[in-house]
């Protein structure tokens, strides 16, 4: 299994809009430049997040985007948000029940296996649910966790907490 590109994406988005100072929205200019992501492609990506509500937007003057409060955001909601529901071993054909076709109770056992197979997807399920966007970020910036940034004026904002970062 690997990430899809803007699964990735999305998830160092929702990094930056975790860390962004909740009063203030964070543009898509600056999102877009931070992680050289195209505008046109970025819409796409913002869209699928707030679509699934997980990111607020705001049109306008002083618009963006911003961390839904009070969510936890875990890895598996973005994925979903993103590709759909996972399904790492979705099987398209029937391959395996072709091999042994003719054999007695083949239905059976190829239910067996299919169920088999099912416990994969429902154990990264699990393993995507278990992480969330604060996990990440407090095994990033450990006790500087809480600090909150506007990226807008990122030069500054850093120049504001380096100091936390020092060593």
């Amino acid at each position: 299994m690997h990430l899809t590109k803007s699964t990735e994406q999305a998830i160092c988005i929702m990094v930056m809009l975790y860390l962004q100072d909740r009063h203030v929205f964070l543009n898509s200019k600056e999102i877009s430049q931070r992680l050289n992501i195209s505008p046109t492609y970025l819409k796409k990506i913002m869209r699928k997040l707030v679509v699934n509500d997980l990111v607020k937007a705001n049109t306008g003057i002083g618009g963006g985007y911003k961390y839904k409060s009070n969510k936890k955001v875990t890895l598996y909601d973005i994925y979903v948000a993103l590709n759909d529901e996972v399904e790492i071993f979705a099987l398209k054909t029937d391959y395996v029940s072709k091999i042994f076709e003719g054999a007695l109770a083949v239905d059976k056992r190829y239910s067996k296996y299919l169920k088999k197979v099912n416990t994969i997807n429902k154990a990264i399920k699990s393993s995507l649910e278990d992480i969330t966007i604060e996990n990440l970020v407090e095994d990033i910036l450990e006790e500087n966790s809480k600090i909150r940034l506007d990226w807008n004026n990122w030069e500054e904002e850093f120049e504001r907490v380096n100091v936390f970062f020092k060593g």
